[in-house]
């Protein structure tokens, strides 16, 4: 007569509990090795008390998700790494072009810049200034009536005085905007600088520029 071996199935339930949860183990062998313990579980179990449909989809159920993490963190490190090395390539893109981030700042290298800002506000008057690192104002760009919204004023290095041109270097912009009853509105000036180089860390992404110094690239308001 064949007698059949009880197993204690709470105990085999915890020994699955802890089988199925070292998320380190491959997905491949972990269902292996589950689906023989859930076997012999099976095999073993008492004729009088057996497993019931529950447990069985229950355990299922927890291997799957252990398995089911182990090739989402794999997808997500895979995703991680290519985002990285495009992230990389648009960077080093950025060397020797020209970017717009707030600030004060403007690098003239010989080709014009914009002298760019934003007025919350419609303006009675607005007199945008090239002033240089001694306070001497070199350039002057007055208008009426302008509207809300990002300005521009392209400056093209020449004087005020003259037909001269601004010797290459870094200058300041000023931005004097005042409304209907002469009361001085509130501007955000963008700097323009060249890019000069590139730093990747695990931070992201910094450009490094002669008149804005180290920029995150999530700082750069645009590039030209």
């Amino acid at each position: 007569m064949t007698t059949s071996t009880a197993v204690n199935v709470n105990s085999v339930n915890s020994d699955l509990a802890k089988f199925a949860a070292p998320p380190e183990a491959k997905s491949e062998g972990a269902q292996d090795r589950f689906l023989k313990l859930l076997v012999t579980q099976m095999q073993n179990q008492d004729p009088l008390n057996p497993m019931e449909n529950a447990e069985v989809t229950s355990q299922i159920a927890q291997i799957n998700t252990v398995t089911g993490i182990d090739k989402l963190n794999t997808s997500v490190t895979s995703m991680s790494d290519r985002l990285a090395n495009a992230q990389s390539i648009q960077a080093t893109s950025m060397i020797g072009r020209h970017v717009l981030a707030a600030g004060n700042k403007v690098e003239f290298d010989g080709t014009s810049a914009p002298l760019t800002y934003d007025l919350p506000e419609r303006a009675k008057s607005v007199k945008v200034s090239v002033v240089d690192d001694k306070g001497a104002t070199l350039f002057t760009d007055e208008k009426l009536g302008v509207a809300s919204g990002r300005q521009v004023v392209t400056w093209d290095g020449t004087l005020d005085k003259g037909t001269e041109k601004a010797a290459a270097g870094v200058y300041t912009i000023r931005v004097e905007a005042l409304d209907a009853k002469g009361t001085r509105i509130n501007t955000t000036t963008y700097g323009f600088a060249r890019v000069g180089s590139v730093t990747l860390d695990n931070g992201g992404v910094t450009v490094n520029t002669k008149a804005l110094g180290a920029l995150a690239v999530d700082r750069v308001d645009a590039i030209i």
